[in-house]
């Protein structure tokens, strides 16, 4: 009888085992599968929902202040970014980058517009977004095809967006970035005459 019991229990002990390390196999491959799935289609970044104030809360120096004083900063306008998406609308959804929910670990760099930083693709596509179609009485550029995007110019190497004025209008300013690579061609010419007098630099 005693010896009848004894078996019984380690029956039961080596089913109970048994179960325990399939039960095992089947979490540890429930979660390797979540793994995989995870790496083929991993969670996208949303826009957040503070907008230009959560921002300010990180970035509050007169370099991300002063987007408020610029035209990419009129409310009134619907098509500004600061109408839609904030700082967002030009640097990228910023969930990831503002969220603490992963341990302090990873706040991956939103577009910074930096030359060579981010593909330059990337980075004029973010202003193409916009400036690529007409936006009220703002008509489209063109630049697809353009000598300056043959050469891989990004809109960040000539344009300062975090600037109250915009010094690409400015005749001095102007001059002096054309300047930076048409030398000669800007000293050959009238002092009082910025290139885009003549000159549609998108299209070029």
């Amino acid at each position: 009888m005693i010896s009848i019991k004894r078996k019984t229990i380690a029956g039961i002990l080596l089913t109970a085992f048994v179960l325990f390390l399939f039960q095992s196999y089947v979490s540890a491959q429930t979660a390797e599968d979540q793994d995989n799935e995870t790496r083929s289609n991993p969670p996208q970044a949303q826009f957040t929902a503070e907008g230009v104030a959560g921002c300010l809360r990180c970035h509050a120096g007169d370099h991300s202040s002063v987007m408020a004083e610029t035209a990419h900063g009129n409310e009134d306008n619907p098509h500004t970014p600061y109408a839609t998406n904030g700082c967002e609308s030009c640097h990228g959804p910023g969930s990831f980058h503002s969220s603490r929910a992963r341990g302090g670990v990873g706040f991956p760099a939103l577009m910074t517009f930096r030359g060579g930083e981010e593909p330059g693709q990337e980075q004029n596509q973010a202003c193409l977004d916009c400036h690529g179609k007409d936006l009220g009485e703002l008509q489209g550029i063109e630049w697809e095809g353009s000598r300056h995007q043959d050469i891989h110019l990004t809109c960040g190497m000539c344009h300062e967006s975090h600037l109250a004025s915009n010094p690409m209008k400015d005749l001095e300013t102007q001059r002096a970035k054309c300047g930076l690579c048409h030398r000669g061609q800007v000293e050959d010419h009238f002092d009082n005459l910025p290139c885009s007098t003549c000159h549609d630099v998108h299209a070029l």
